[in-house]
């Protein structure tokens, strides 16, 4: 299935909608600043929550974003800058990460078979972000770590 969401940058007290195919809504993220963390919840359609990102700073200065499905930790994305070169690193089950993360144009691989694909599609949808989960029946867990992704790759408020 291939998920439709406006290409803007991230915002940590926002709300919007994710539209499937034919142009309904799929789901909702609700974006919330808190004290000792900033969340970012995936809803279904009729306001059910599917799971969440959590974003907590690290002892060392660094932000880690955890992936929470069933109120248990399933994975997690961390944002590591050495020498002045960024890179993510996801960690759920074997799944990897290929393309180009900041200009939100990557792959999503379980081993040597592909999951998702994130990016543009300006030919059908101009100005839209997609992702391609027909790939796997794991859909709401790539939307999770795809939402980690945005979230690593914004400018994130200060914590209170």
């Amino acid at each position: 299935m291939k998920l439709y969401f406006d290409k803007r940058p991230f915002s940590w007290e926002d709300q919007y909608s994710i539209y499937d195919e034919t142009d309904q809504r799929a789901y909702m993220v609700v974006a919330k600043e808190g004290k000792k963390e900033n969340t970012i919840s995936l809803q279904n359609r009729n306001g059910v929550e599917m799971g969440r990102v959590r974003c907590r700073k690290t002892l060392f200065g660094k932000w880690k974003f955890s992936i929470w499905y069933d109120e248990k930790q399933i994975g997690a994305v961390e944002k590591v800058n050495t020498h002045g070169v960024v890179r993510y690193e996801l960690r759920y089950e074997r799944w990897r990460l290929f393309g180009n993360i900041m200009a939100f144009e990557y792959d999503v691989y379980d081993g040597k078979y592909m999951v998702m694909h994130a990016g543009n599609e300006d030919n059908a949808y101009p100005g839209k972000y997609v992702l391609d989960t027909s790939y796997s029946n794991n859909e709401q867990a790539a939307l999770l770590v795809a939402l980690a992704m945005e979230a690593a790759n914004s400018t994130l408020p200060p914590r209170k």
